[in-house]
């Protein structure tokens, strides 16, 4: 998955460089080497960077510098103390050097790589990073600055250190394959002008980056033989780890849990703070301990890596392994599922939303070009179309032929309806109810007056969570019952449908004088019509067979 780290300072990406991503105590599963790191980025390539990541390039990056010339791309801002109106010495934040943006690979595929000795998992991960960190880029945006819209430039540069080792508890390292990729802060907007990068883009794109590495990591396992189910996290798993093993080898996972535990947190936000809290301080144990370590706890767990890829070897093998559908109608179908799902309930999409459902969908089985194909060929067809984008929006909003075919409906029927019925009450009547409440604001009252008066058959109203929708709404209940009105509740999902079968929020049905019994007229299904007059000779009681759709 990905992890996007909070914005570090220019002194703190060079404290990082020289003691923790170049450090040869983070890959004791690569002989001890020191990490050298490698570019990526369209911005690094305009600036000639390639090959390994240098300490000099490194830090003037850093601190908003060209990384040869040294001339000052990004405004830098040091850090200065001074007394804030209180009389408290207040320090200022330095430049934000970028983002430490960390792929880690599942821990069953870090036991296979590193464990086991497959390295061909190991470049499938790295190859993941590649094309994840790409799609990343693409909605790079700049930080225009004022309330003008940010700027989609697609171009940044990143230094990408490979890990495979966790960070210790008690001592004990475990084998974690993972890349560090440091996002500096700086891109380049179409005129050719640097600019400082506008962070919100990252993180909204954080759930689809992930996506594209698990998407482009399990797909290429696959083809390797591996089988892959959903592991603890809903993340991939390679089968054929017992949970137990996963555990044994996750320390500082279990580490972060319990600690979470203990507080009672459950958010991602949380799992951070959490992480933060939990680093192990003291010395890690040498390399030739901590490889000891491990394998005696592969012997202890009846040396599971060397059963999963002897397992993926012979299954690799078989002649009918390969994939019976082709990569397109995989990915359509990918497509269809996400499409499907995410406009059940909502008109409009942000594009990432469509990716990242597609390829969890297909995991395994499609490749994120694919699925982009895929999408693209449906907007050539009309099937998919892009809206107009709200102001900071970096990727582009999406809707369907079908959704607007249903929003025209929805509107002419609207029309159809204005001024077709007699209002539920009068002016006066509908300004007395509304006064009955006093708790309702001005805003709250005009709805509520505005509903019970209107000759239209449909009426909306629509806000913002939390201004008092659903208290104008009770008051308008009130008034419409009181008025001889029967009221249904509908809700869109389930767990709304059971707060409306909750007695506390039940309806009113209504029961006849006459027979004693509930009216079939006065108890219509709102699908037939959502309110019914009613005759005056009726009794108000509790309903216990609210009509709710899930």
């Amino acid at each position: 998955m990905l992890t996007i780290s909070s914005a570090i300072s220019a002194s703190q990406a060079q404290t990082y460089h020289q003691k923790e991503f170049t450090a040869k105590e983070q890959n004791y599963w690569s002989q001890g080497n020191a990490v050298q790191g490698e570019w990526q980025g369209k911005l690094a390539e305009q600036f000639g960077l390639s090959g390994s990541v240098g300490p000099e390039e490194f830090a003037r990056l850093s601190q908003g510098q060209h990384p040869f010339t040294a001339v000052q791309l990004v405004q830098h801002r040091a850090a200065r103390q001074y007394k804030d109106e209180h009389g408290k010495m207040v320090t200022s934040m330095e430049h934000r050097a970028g983002w430490d943006a960390t792929f880690s690979a599942p821990k069953s595929v870090s036991l296979t790589a590193l464990v086991g000795g497959d390295n061909r998992v190991r470049v499938a991960h790295r190859e993941a990073v590649i094309v994840a960190l790409r799609e990343l880029e693409y909605y790079t945006q700049a930080r225009i600055g004022g309330n003008h819209p940010a700027e989609t430039t697609g171009k940044f540069v990143a230094a990408k250190f490979e890990h495979d080792t966790a960070r210790p508890v008690d001592g004990y390292a475990a084998p974690q394959l993972h890349t560090h990729a440091v996002v500096f802060n700086m891109t380049e907007r179409g005129d050719g002008q640097p600019r400082a990068l506008q962070e919100r883009a990252l993180f909204q794109s954080q759930q689809f980056a992930t996506a594209v590495y698990q998407s482009e990591l399990t797909y290429r396992l696959s083809r390797l033989g591996y089988e892959l189910v959903p592991g603890r996290s809903g993340a991939p798993e390679i089968k054929g780890y017992t949970q137990e093993y996963l555990d044994a080898s996750s320390p500082r996972s279990q580490q972060i849990r319990e600690h979470m535990e203990k507080l009672g947190m459950e958010s991602k936000a949380a799992a951070q703070i959490a992480a933060h809290a939990t680093r192990d301080r003291k010395q890690m144990a040498g390399p030739q301990a901590t490889l000891a370590a491990h394998q005696r706890l592969v012997a202890e767990f009846g040396n599971q890596p060397q059963q999963v890829i002897a397992a993926g070897q012979e299954r690799a093998q078989k002649p009918n392994y390969a994939e019976r559908k082709s990569p397109a109608q995989l990915a359509h179908e990918a497509v269809n599922f996400a499409r499907d799902r995410l406009y059940e309930r909502e008109a409009v999409v942000d594009e990432r939303r469509l990716f990242r459902d597609a390829l969890r969908r297909g995991m395994g089985e499609v490749k994120y070009p694919d699925v982009r194909r895929a999408i693209e060929t449906r907007f050539t067809q009309g099937e998919f179309l892009a809206v107009h984008q709200y102001l900071h929006a970096s990727a582009r909003q999406i809707t369907t032929d079908r959704m607007i075919a249903m929003e025209k409906e929805v509107v002419a029927t609207m029309r159809a309806g204005q001024g077709q019925v007699e209002p539920m009450m009068s002016h006066f009547a509908a300004s007395q109810m509304a006064e009955r409440h006093p708790h309702l604001n001005r805003s709250q009252e005009r709805a509520v007056e505005q509903v019970l008066t209107s000759s239209d058959r449909i009426q909306a109203i629509q806000g913002l969570a939390g201004v008092g929708k659903t208290t104008a709404l009770s008051a308008i209940r009130e008034g419409a019952e009181s008025a001889g009105y029967a009221v249904e509740g509908l809700a869109p999902t389930s767990r709304a449908t059971q707060q409306l079968r909750d007695p506390a929020h039940r309806s009113l049905a209504w029961r006849c004088q006459e027979s004693g019994t509930l009216c079939a007229t006065c108890h219509r299904m709102p699908e037939t019509l959502p309110l019914k007059r009613m005759s005056r000779q009726h009794t108000r009681v509790p309903s216990t067979n609210l009509a709710t759709t899930p």
